[in-house]
């Protein structure tokens, strides 16, 4: 008999508890973002109806419409209650790639096609370095762009070599 894996079942039954991070519109695992990342993204309309601001996440995946969700409180935000383009949920120029510094898939590209490397992973790493980022109040994700920086750690970005999935695949 095949043993079931639970972790990949848990939605056969259709129920996600109230205080999950998964989001209920594609069944992914959520980041929670800080009180201060909703105030900063939510259009004033929107966020004037909702009456507890803590207890978000942010939906990370790519072809999902919602941005930030609360089970809890039975909120989804999608991506026309947020001020912003989000990124991530992005397939078209100008796609933002990091926030604080005005760095988007364009600008890396241009930089790719001009000079066959980008400075983007050294530019943010040294001004992430100088502390003058400012991530939960400049990312709809609440958080640096770690996935970028991590990844390039000493490397540049060139035709070859990419972290970003949608500029890997231009």
């Amino acid at each position: 008999m095949e043993k079931i894996n639970e972790s990949e079942h848990r939605f056969c039954n259709g129920s996600i508890s109230a205080g999950s991070s998964i989001c209920r519109k594609c069944s992914n695992e959520g980041k929670p973002v800080k009180e201060i990342t909703i105030k900063s993204f939510v259009k004033k309309p929107r966020l004037e109806s909702i009456k507890i601001l803590d207890g978000f996440y942010f939906c990370e995946t790519p072809g999902c419409e919602v941005v930030y969700f609360s089970n809890e409180q039975d909120i989804y935000l999608d991506k026309a209650d947020v001020s912003v383009r989000v990124g991530i949920k992005e397939t078209d120029d100008p796609i933002p790639i990091c926030y604080c510094f005005g760095w988007t898939r364009k600008k890396i590209l241009d930089q790719l096609k001009r000079q066959g490397f980008s400075t983007a992973v050294q530019e943010i790493s040294a001004k992430v370095k100088a502390g003058e980022c400012a991530c939960e109040v400049n990312n709809p994700a609440g958080t640096r762009i770690h996935h970028l920086l991590n990844l390039a750690k000493g490397k540049t970005f060139s035709p070859g070599w990419c972290s970003i999935p949608r500029l890997a695949q231009l």
